[in-house]
Order: C-alpha cells, then sequence, then structure tokens
C-alpha cells in the first residue's frame, strides 16, 4: 500500500517510529508536508498529524493564514474526489496556544474529511465526539495506544546521567521534561514541590521555550526562585536533541506533569519506555497511556492532591528499583498500533 504521512520523521521519536512499523508491515511510504500539498501522484492512504503542522510550521511559503487554509481544504477534497482514504490522528483536541478561527477550522477540516480517526485511548472518543458532535457519528473511531520510544532507548546510568548534567547523584530528582508552553503549569509545579516532604528532594525543569524571545523563561526562573532554594532546583531551558533523551530522562527519580488540560503526552511514553515512575493529572488519555505502568494520578490543577500523589510516589521509589515495562511495551507496540489501522481501512 502506498502511504502518504504528513510529518517527516522528527525528533520526537513518534512518527520516525510510526514510519518504520508501516515499513516493516511492507508498505511504502511518502512523508512530509510538501508531499501532501504538492505531489499529483495518487497515494492509497494519506495520514494526518498535528494539523497545526501543516498550517504553520510547514505551510508554503508566501502564503496567508486563510489562503493556507483554503489550500489544506482543498487537498483533502482532492484526495477524497480520488477515493483515497484519509486517516486522521487525534493528537489534540485544538492546537496547544494560539488557536484563531483558521486553526480551529483547519482541525475541523482534518476530521470532516477523515474516514478514520485513531485515538490513543477511549476517552480521546469521548471527548472529540463532544467537541465536534456534529460531525462524529458518522466518522469510523479506532484506538491505537501510543507507541514506546525504543527508537532512542539507549541504557545509561542514572550516576552517568546525573553527571551529564550535574544533578546530585543522593537526591530524590523530580522532573519535567519537554516543550515549556504556557499550559504545562511550571509554577504549580513549583507549588506541589514545595508539599513533597523529603529532605532529599530535588526538582529539575529541563526544556525549551517556545517563545524564548519573549523573556517568558526569565519571569519564570525569578518566579520559582521565590519558592524553592537554590539548593534543590535545577533549570535546563535548552532543546535536548534525540540522542540526549535517554539521560535527561535517566536522571530522574519521577517524571511529574502539571498541565490543566491535556489530551496526550509524549512524555508519559517515554517515562515508561525509561522505566521512570510518574506523576500526573487525570485528564485525557493519561489514565489509560498508564496502565500497566507505576503511576499516581491527582485531581488536575489540585495543589494538595498533587502533592499527596507525588508523597505516596516519593514513598514507593525504594520498592521500584529497576521495575519491569515488558507489559506496557507489548500493549504499546508500534507494529500492533499499524495493524490495527489496517484492520479498520475499508474493503
Amino acid at each position: 500500500m502506498k502511504i502518504l504521512l504528513t510529518e517527516k520523521p522528527s525528533e520526537n521519536g513518534y512518527n520516525e517510529s510510526l514510519i518504520n512499523a508501516y515499513t516493516r508491515a511492507g508498505h511504502e511510504l511518502t512523508t512530509g508536508a510538501d508531499a501532501f500539498f504538492f505531489s499529483e501522484s495518487l497515494p492509497d492512504m494519506v495520514h494526518i498529524h498535528w494539523p497545526e503542522s501543516l498550517f504553520r510550521w510547514h505551510a508554503p511559503k508566501g502564503m496567508d493564514s486563510e489562503q493556507v487554509s483554503r489550500l489544506i481544504t482543498e487537498r483533502l477534497d482532492w484526495f477524497k474526489e480520488h477515493h483515497v482514504t484519509i486517516i486522521n490522528t487525534i493528537h489534540n483536541l485544538a492546537p496547544h496556544d494560539r488557536a484563531g478561527t483558521q486553526d480551529l477550522n483547519v482541525y475541523r477540516q482534518g476530521i470532516q474529511h477523515a474516514d478514520i480517526l485513531v485515538h490513543h485511548c477511549h476517552n480521546s472518543v469521548k471527548l472529540l465526539a463532544d467537541s465536534y458532535p456534529d460531525i462524529l457519528d458518522s466518522k469510523k473511531n479506532i484506538v491505537c495506544p501510543h507507541g514506546d520510544y525504543l527508537i532512542e532507548y539507549r541504557s545509561v546510568s542514572k550516576a552517568q546521567a546525573r553527571s551529564r548534567y550535574d544533578i546530585p547523584r543522593d537526591r530524590l530528582v523530580i522532573l519535567n521534561f519537554g516543550r515549556q508552553r504556557p499550559y504545562k503549569n511550571e509554577k504549580f509545579i513549583a507549588s506541589v514541590f514545595s508539599r513533597l516532604k523529603s529532605p532529599s528532594r530535588y526538582l529539575v525543569i529541563a526544556g525549551i521555550f517556545d517563545n524564548p524571545e519573549n523573556n517568558r523563561w526569565l519571569r519564570i526562573r525569578n518566579r520559582l526562585r521565590k519558592h524553592i532554594p537554590y539548593r534543590d532546583r535545577k533549570y535546563i531551558y535548552r532543546h535536548f536533541p534525540s540522542n540526549e533523551l535517554p539521560d535527561i530522562i535517566t536522571s530522574a527519580d519521577i517524571i511529574f506533569l502539571g498541565q490543566r488540560h491535556a489530551l496526550n503526552s509524549g512524555l508519559l511514553a517515554l517515562a515508561a519506555t525509561y522505566k521512570i515512575p510518574v506523576v500526573c493529572p487525570d485528564i485525557g488519555c493519561f489514565r489509560e497511556a498508564m496502565e500497566s505502568w507505576h503511576c499516581e494520578f491527582y485531581t488536575a490543577g489540585d495543589v494538595d492532591d498533587a502533592g499527596s500523589a507525588l508523597q505516596r510516589m516519593s514513598g514507593k521509589i525504594k520498592t521500584l528499583d529497576n521495575p519491569d515495562n515488558s507489559e506496557w511495551l507489548a500493549k504499546n507496540s508500534w507494529d500492533n498500533h499499524v495493524k490495527e489501522i489496517m484492520k479498520a481501512l475499508p474493503g
């Protein structure tokens, strides 16, 4: 089967892992936004990921937002007219931020034109239906769990990982990692961390800011300094290439997520792949994503409940030395992910 995937292999590992699984299954892949916008050869299937990528980051140069939105719709219409099956993986219900009229229209068009909607959990089907009740009834929805990050796996000791980032070896390290967008809620994370009753606690917030030029990172750093003494924290505000993921993730004892609203998170899959326990809000796909893994949940936005969850997990750490993640890996296999998509195709 000839498949056009709207994303190229990228450093987060998701796309490359999916592309490799399609290839192992014997399919022929064309990737990238340019192929979506300009290719005149017809695939058997178009697989859409992150519609905002087409609209914002990889849009044809020289076009304004209205022109790009119209072109996306025209291309989707063209594929439909030529009986190409359109698959849309629902990573988010809407863009994380800056969701203007054209952004939301592109999301709607991607859903409206899709023959099959791929979700990473059953709750995603319900949440999407709540957001788009007028178009979901006619759609085929399937659930394929978020895959692993074994493609980037490299065994590294915790001591080596901490040495690389000058993180104390003997501390209880709580890590929040990833692109630091406003919805990641750094102030909330600091407030929860302050409630952790452990003399060895140590907070690491790592990742690049979406807009470093607006000095938001400076405001956050100054705000967090008021909550957490210098000896108990480290902020690493920069891009982490894929070859550093094993080190920064392995440096943690616990991965902590502070979002109020989200549907999916690649950080959960990273944590399970690298055998790091998790504390996260009970939102979106998070609970289903953490089935068969060690996780404490809390009510999103509730500092006290989050603090209690973090305290519970910190008490379990000594019993979770090198925990077995084989059940989670089997459930979240990329090959199974592709098999479920192929089973759902018409005919």
